[in-house]
This record gives structure tokens, C-alpha cells and sequence, in this order.
């Protein structure tokens, strides 16, 4: 049981509420181990098995809870967090009803727990405000070596952003005009 509150706690501290046992929808009860949904911009509704319960009852019970679920045209996708192991075939029968996010290790860890279950919870991104970072072009320069920011270093280096070709494309026009060579040059040589 310890499990299942690790993973009740995990849902609970990512914004989810945890729902009371049994599960009721449409009137007809469903007695997972435990069960959340998603508050805010998730709208999952998560399950939570144990390997201790026998796979055939959580099969029919999934499919019950979907089955209710499609009968009051519910959005809420289903998702299940399987604690424990389960084989391939018996994981493809309960994958028709629910996302199936599965802990294979017997005693799993609050990290493996999380792991597994990462798909549900909201990113954590860098504070903007805490993340300085400089003008890329002076990073190239520096990185390159280029002490004397000239017009002519910052051109190629913004050419690199459109791709090899078109650096290559700026240096042809780049040395053309250096020995005053223009492309209307070579049509009246021919």
C-alpha cells in the first residue's frame, strides 16, 4: 500500500485530487485502489493497481469504468498506473481501455514511481528571470575567438542560422565583391 500512496502523493502535490473509494460514475461503483483526476489543464482521470489485484478484475473493471465513462459522453482520458509487473499480452487488453503506465519493479521506488508517471505531470520549466544568457552572435564571436565584432563576422554568423548553404552563399557574393566581380560579369564572358 505504501506504493500507492507514493504515487496518490506524486498526483496530489502535481495538482491532482484524489478521489474516494469506491469510485462511483453513473451510479455504478468501481473498486480500484485508488483513483485521481486531473484538476486545471490536465483532465486525466488516473487509476492505480497493484499487481495484487488478479488481471482479468482489472480488466473488467477498466473496461466497465470506460465503458460508463462513453455513456456520459466524458472527455476525461483514462490513464492507469500499474505498480508491479504484467505481461505483454495482458498489458495490450487493458492499453484498449486506458494508457497504461507501468512500474515494473516489485517494491518501487517514490523515483521510479515518478518516472513512470512523468507523462502526467506538469513540466518544470527555469525561471526566465533567473536564466541570463547573452547575445548569441557575441557567444560565437567569444567561442570563436573573434575579439572585433566586424559587419562582415556577424553576417556569416547569421548566414550559419539558415544552414551551410546559405553561408556559402554569402561568401561567394562576399569575395566576388572583394575583387568586384558581379554575377551580370560572367553572362557577358560567355
Amino acid at each position: 500500500m505504501a506504493n500507492i500512496s507514493d504515487a496518490l502523493n506524486i498526483l496530489e502535490n502535481a495538482g491532482f485530487e484524489k478521489l474516494p473509494k469506491p469510485l462511483t460514475v453513473v451510479g455504478t461503483e468501481f473498486d480500484f485502489e485508488a483513483a485521481a483526476r486531473g484538476t486545471g489543464t490536465s483532465h486525466d482521470l488516473v487509476l492505480i493497481a497493484t499487481d495484487q489485484v488478479p488481471i482479468r478484475r482489472l480488466q473488467r473493471l477498466v473496461a466497465g469504468l470506460a465503458r460508463s465513462l462513453d455513456r456520459v459522453a466524458s472527455r476525461r482520458p483514462i490513464s492507469l498506473v500499474l505498480l508491479g509487473a504484467v505481461d505483454a499480452h495482458e498489458r495490450v487488453a487493458l492499453e484498449h481501455y486506458a494508457r497504461v503506465l507501468s512500474v515494473e519493479s516489485q517494491s518501487p521506488s517514490v523515483s521510479e514511481i515518478h518516472a513512470a508517471m512523468a507523462v502526467l505531470l506538469p513540466l518544470k520549466l527555469p525561471n526566465a528571470d533567473l536564466v541570463h544568457g547573452s547575445d548569441p552572435v557575441n557567444e560565437v564571436m567569444n567561442t570563436l575567438g573573434i575579439s572585433k565584432n566586424s559587419s562582415d563576422h556577424i553576417m556569416f554568423i547569421k548566414a550559419a542560422a539558415d544552414g551551410a548553404a546559405a553561408v556559402r552563399e554569402k561568401l561567394r557574393l562576399y569575395v566576388n565583391a572583394g575583387v568586384e566581380w558581379h554575377d551580370d560579369l560572367e553572362t557577358d564572358n560567355a
